[in-house]
């Protein structure tokens, strides 16, 4: 519990509820990512049950970040990382088999590794200050995204971009205790993945409007 208590800067050990302030309000931009999602794709008439997933998905996300951050437990702890997963999850295999088109198999294979190799890594939390978890993620949306922006005619860069984002918030998490501020960093890693989250939901909302285009 104590290790715990001390992920983060701005916590620095100290138990109260609202020991992380910054932190905690900060996962309010994951609900922002999953309402602007929630509107994009309304206002396109492509709300399928897939985007509803990716929307409530991020919507979870905040709200089991924001848990941890005011009641540190290992279950809280899990509450933060199980939704993160679940939308990687759900998103990459989207990507994979709807985006671009792979075989089922491919797509498995993909996600098996992606997902085998962020929970291999999570022991490792001394290193990089636990952002090694998310070091295959990084890479499959590099990846994958450089391949998609090759396929897709309408907004192409939104995976690209959102690679560039998510780079940016594993640096901010690794130096949250080597900041010169008092609050650490953390914080911009929670504002920043809230763009992720919406250049995810956004790719997939782009994909069935293009699909929709070419069946018309």
């Amino acid at each position: 519990m104590t290790s715990l208590l001390n992920l983060y800067r701005e916590r620095s050990g100290d138990p109260a509820f609202w020991a992380e302030p910054v932190n905690a309000i900060t996962n309010g931009s994951f609900i922002v990512a999953a309402l602007c999602g929630l509107w994009f794709a309304a206002s396109r008439n492509v709300l399928t049950p897939l985007t509803l997933l990716l929307i409530i998905l991020a919507m979870v996300i905040g709200v089991g970040s924001f848990l941890f951050h005011t009641t540190v437990s290992h279950l809280t702890m899990w509450l933060d990382v199980i939704p993160i997963a679940g939308f990687q999850v759900v998103f990459l295999w989207l990507l994979c088999q709807e985006m671009l088109g792979f075989r089922t198999s491919t797509t498995t294979i993909i996600v098996s590794l992606v997902l085998a190799g962020s929970f291999a890594l999570m022991p490792m939390h001394q290193i990089l200050n636990g952002s090694l978890f998310y070091a295959p993620s990084l890479l499959a949306v590099f990846v994958l995204g450089v391949l998609w922006a090759m396929k897709c005619p309408q907004e192409p860069l939104l995976l690209i971009i959102a690679g560039v984002c998510f780079t940016l918030a594993l640096v901010a998490r690794t130096a949250d205790w080597h900041v010169s501020w008092p609050l650490g960093s953390h914080f911009l890693w929670h504002l920043l993945n809230g763009v992720v989250v919406y250049c995810a939901i956004r790719a997939w909302v782009v994909h069935l409007l293009v699909q929709r285009t070419l069946q018309n």
